[in-house]
């Protein structure tokens, strides 16, 4: 009788040790999802407690380079979200959440499009109404955003690219020709990552059109270039189709991107609503602050004024700079 007792309190301290390497585990996991942390197939087995064949055919995943390939552990999702030095690394979520999109690419379902973003509430520092009187129509320029709209590797890439093409990079101009409206430095021809953002654009631009309610058109040429502030830079308000070789113009693109950790302040883009003033389409007082945020593009009407306000780059290094590719949709 003594020997079953004790037996049975073997086989409880047993299960208890278990529970707790299990609760363990599962806190481990849990910071992995609320932390974003990437880890490799190995890293993966070690936190899973994967066997070796189960690991065996995560490695065919990875040989096979399916991005997105996902399974199931306990009521979480592990998805293979990106391929570096041919090792594979696995993102984990809640399997009730949803994953953002972290590889917006030519093979993306189109059954599953990136999340666009409406522009917020208006608040004190989002949107700022100013002494406007009450017979003043004024439209509210509307703007989509997309986060994370390249994957980890393309940004990378990207950022280093741009920063060993600094030679390259000239000053900017403007219609005006006024050295005093716009300073920073811009490249034109940059094929090995403008191809790429022009066919992303492209394949977005029905979704974005209707998102923001502008009237269908027939998309014709897509344009393209990589601009640089650094400290001090800036562009003040215009808008995009206001002389004759930009009239059809119809849509505006900028996309985000900088060195982490982000080593500015300020060059956030102002989106100006508009009134009608003597028969032409005007800036109003109300506007939108929107911050450069790292690997986010925005899409507003190309006849929406705004500006960018002065970059703040103490180190004034080159690389440290607020990074964009932007550009217009014309309509044919």
């Amino acid at each position: 009788m003594q020997a079953k007792h004790l037996k049975s309190k073997i086989i409880s301290e047993d299960s208890n040790n278990q529970f707790a390497r299990l609760v363990q585990q599962l806190d481990h996991v849990k910071h992995v999802v609320e932390s974003g942390f990437w880890l490799s197939t190995k890293e993966l087995g070690i936190l899973l407690d994967l066997d070796t064949s189960f690991i065996d055919s995560l490695n065919a995943e990875v040989d096979s380079q399916t991005i997105n390939y996902s399974f199931a552990w306990r009521n979480f999702e592990c998805i293979l979200v990106d391929l570096q030095f041919e090792e594979g690394f696995w993102a984990i979520r809640n399997h009730q959440g949803k994953l953002q999109n972290h590889n917006i690419n030519l093979s993306q379902n189109d059954k599953n499009p990136p999340t666009i973003k409406d522009p917020k509430p208006s608040t004190n520092n989002e949107s700022i109404l100013l002494d406007i009187s009450i017979s003043e129509k004024i439209t509210p320029s509307p703007y989509a955003l997309i986060d994370d709209f390249l994957s980890p590797t393309q940004l990378n890439e990207l950022l280093r690219y741009s920063i060993n093409k600094q030679p390259e990079f000239v000053p900017t101009t403007n219609s005006a020709s006024d050295p005093n409206y716009r300073r920073s430095f811009y490249l034109a021809h940059f094929p090995e990552f403008s191809d790429l953002m022009l066919k992303l654009v492209r394949k977005i631009t029905p979704q974005i059109i209707s998102h923001l309610g502008i009237n269908n058109f027939e998309i014709g040429q897509i344009e393209a270039q990589m601009t640089a502030h650094n400290h001090g830079n800036y562009y003040k308000i215009h808008n995009d189709n206001g002389s004759p070789d930009a009239i059809n113009r119809i849509l505006t693109y900028v996309y985000y991107y900088n060195r982490e950790p982000k080593a500015f302040t300020g060059g956030e883009l102002v989106i100006y609503d508009s009134k009608t003033e003597d028969g032409y389409l005007v800036a109003a007082k109300s506007h939108k602050v929107i911050e450069p945020t790292n690997n986010t593009i925005i899409f507003f009407p190309s006849h929406c004024m705004h500006e960018v306000l002065p970059v703040s780059c103490p180190s004034e290094y080159f690389a440290d700079s607020r990074f964009t590719i932007n550009g217009w949709v014309r309509h044919t």
